[in-house]
């Protein structure tokens, strides 16, 4: 019994060794963390089937440069060029969207016969909260020293004291908040755990309702609350806000001591009362069977919330309000705050416009 457990235990043991030393040779999952460190994956280049949303299309051609974001790369030293990063996570990596129909691409396409010497770039990565930015821009953006860092942030936020799965998964140290996050993070130093963590970041992400998935706004049922309810629901921010307002301050003073000049966006969503151009839709007491806490005035209750912090660093940064700029339309999104093309075009036209002024003034 003894000898068939070890056998067992070491059989057990070489399937792990091999496993891991074939998923560092070749990783067919796209993964961020390589041992526990973020390493974005550089020069990259995949065209991949799109068998779940519709509207978008069927091949989409997704790369990364040798700097590991989405876009040309540099043709001079960044510090030289009129150079924009964009930060955030999902509504900014547009994973969904081919390299040339993301809103940072096509920002820079309305901006490049007006900017001299402009490179825009994407350094989104899908589920990063403000948490992730902050390690992002401390590893990453400000070592190349670009003079601007747009940043759109705020949905990955809401209600998030601690860093998630997503971002914590990402810091190069061993966490001793639990048990449970020291193993975690233990387990994230090899390719197998780093693989299986990923695996759970899209569960919990589906959970949260932020998926990728197409929403059919005709099908979506009402729900209402009482006024205690909606009361109480908005007020538990308080207890996340705080937290927010000071890893944004935190992202403004690095960008401020790198001579960076960090631009941020409210979030735009489709959450909110309005009866939707294209389905006739009306929108407000509609909720998403990901999230039946809130429907879609609740949502944008909440969310208002967060956008209101970003507001309030109009006085120490350029502040875009994206979220009051973009239509509340059906036909810019493929579910409550993913961007189609459209959708993207319209991002960067509206952007394009509120920038030029602060772009040829320095």
């Amino acid at each position: 019994m003894i000898k068939n457990l070890k056998a067992l235990l070491f059989g057990l043991l070489v399937a792990l060794v091999l496993c891991e030393i074939v998923l560092r040779i070749y990783n067919p999952f796209t993964n961020f963390t390589k041992q526990g460190k973020l390493v974005l994956p550089a020069s990259q280049q995949t065209l991949f089937d799109n068998q779940w949303i519709k509207q978008l299309d069927a091949k989409i051609n997704y790369s990364r440069n040798a700097l590991g974001f989405r876009g040309p790369m540099p043709t001079d030293s960044i510090s030289k060029l009129n150079s924009i990063i964009t930060v955030g996570g999902s509504t900014t990596e547009c994973r969904f969207l081919s390299d040339s129909t993301t809103w940072p691409f096509l920002l820079g396409e309305e901006l490049k016969d007006s900017i001299p010497n402009l490179w825009v770039n994407n350094a989104g990565i899908d589920g990063h909260s403000t948490f992730g930015h902050l390690l992002l821009l401390k590893e990453y953006i400000i070592k190349l020293k670009p003079k601007y860092v747009v940043l759109l942030t705020g949905v990955n936020d809401v209600e998030t004291e601690k860093p998630e799965s997503f971002d914590v998964m990402n810091e190069n140290k061993l966490q001793y908040s639990s048990v449970k996050a020291f193993f975690k993070s233990l387990l994230n130093k090899t390719e197998i755990g780093a693989t299986v963590f990923q695996l759970y970041n899209i569960r919990s992400a589906y959970k949260k309702g932020l998926i990728h998935k197409e929403v059919n706004y005709n099908q979506l049922k009402d729900t209402t609350y009482t006024p205690a309810y909606i009361q109480e629901s908005i007020s538990k921010q308080k207890n996340y806000l705080h937290g927010y307002q000071s890893r944004l301050q935190e992202i403004v003073n690095i960008c401020e001591a790198n001579s960076i000049k960090p631009i941020l966006l409210t979030q735009p969503s489709l959450y909110g009362a309005f009866t939707d151009s294209i389905s006739g839709v009306r929108m407000d007491l509609k909720f998403h069977e990901s999230n039946p806490g809130k429907n879609n005035l609740l949502q944008e209750q909440v969310l208002e919330e967060y956008n209101n912090v970003v507001r309030s660093f109009s006085a120490q940064a350029t502040v875009i309000d994206l979220a009051k700029l973009m239509p509340k339309n059906t036909a810019y999104y493929y579910d409550f705050i993913h961007f189609n093309k459209q959708g993207a075009a319209k991002v960067a036209e509206i952007l394009a416009t509120s920038l030029q002024q602060t772009l040829q003034q320095h």
